[in-house]
């Protein structure tokens, strides 16, 4: 999912104060979500009445099948993701996505049967009203909308962790510098193409460099959780001078402090400036007090 500027400003705030920024992304996401729950109430509603049963045909023409939904939309819609297709079968064109969501829908038919031979105790019943005109599913047409809402919000929340720390990292730099005072002259914010020359070479977020330019700092972000283990991966594959993290274990700084990396840990850390600082002035990258 995509995150809107007055959400990653207030991210970005909330970092530099050293506070947790992960209320704001679980908002974003309820907001979508609750956008995407009511406007797919309000298709099913309209094909209510049209007298059009919700079955599993009709599920297929209007939301997997459908030329004007997108394919990563249509699997959703099917129970499955972009991510988890292309990742069993190694691509996710629209014609894979297409047929693996049909696929997939066809088995959730089988399920449905199933459960309607061995459900006979079970009840649910959707009610889906709008001013005074009202419409109710019945047990498979109910699964099938909390199937599909279901599968909307778990692929929003793996879409939304992803994208909020690529989205942050840039802005999140260059406030931190802008706030130390360090000179555009001495940040490289471009986009760092892998060198092909190098197998181990990765692209890294943002560089840094000393009074004289004669030494490049190439500079790490990550959003990640305590302990994650992705943290020493990164920073060696990249060959990485600082590191800025949101939350640092007890081995993530034994890691890089023995690989000999400045770090600097934003979450409960409401000097997470002035230390930034002292990282800045022992590299010798121009910096000035603000404020």
């Amino acid at each position: 999912m995509r995150f809107d500027n007055i959400v990653i400003n207030k991210t970005i705030e909330k970092l530099l104060k050293g506070e947790d920024y992960r209320e704001e992304v679980i908002n974003a996401i309820n907001l979508e979500f609750l956008d995407f729950a009511l406007d797919f109430f309000k298709q099913i509603l309209e094909a209510k009445l049209n007298d059009r049963s919700i079955n599993l045909e009709w599920y297929k023409q209007h939301f997997i099948n459908n030329v004007n939904i997108e394919p990563s939309e249509a699997a959703i819609f099917a129970g499955m993701n972009k991510k988890t297709i292309a990742n069993i079968y190694g691509s996710a064109t629209k014609e894979i996505i297409l047929n693996v969501a049909n696929t997939n829908i066809d088995y959730l038919e089988s399920l449905l049967n199933s459960l309607g031979d061995n459900s006979e105790n079970i009840g649910i019943n959707l009610k889906i009203s709008y001013k005074e005109i009202s419409v109710e599913l019945n047990l498979n047409e109910s699964l099938l909308v909390i199937n599909a809402l279901a599968t909307k919000k778990i692929a929003l929340r793996g879409g939304a962790w992803s994208s909020i720390g690529k989205r942050v990292e840039k802005p999140l730099m260059l406030a931190l510098c802008q706030k130390c005072g360090v000179e555009k002259a001495f940040i490289n914010s471009e986009v760092f193409k892998k060198n092909g020359e190098l197998d181990f070479d990765r692209e890294v977020d943002f560089k840094l460099y000393n009074s004289s330019k004669s030494k490049e700092y190439r500079v790490e972000v990550k959003l990640m959780g305590k302990g994650n283990p992705e943290s020493a991966d990164a920073v060696i594959a990249r060959d990485t001078n600082i590191f800025i993290a949101d939350t640092l274990s007890i081995q993530n700084r034994n890691q890089l402090k023995f690989l000999g990396i400045e770090y600097l840990e934003l979450k409960s850390n409401p000097d997470c400036l002035r230390d930034f600082r002292v990282i800045l002035e022992k590299l010798k990258i121009p910096c000035k007090q603000i404020g």
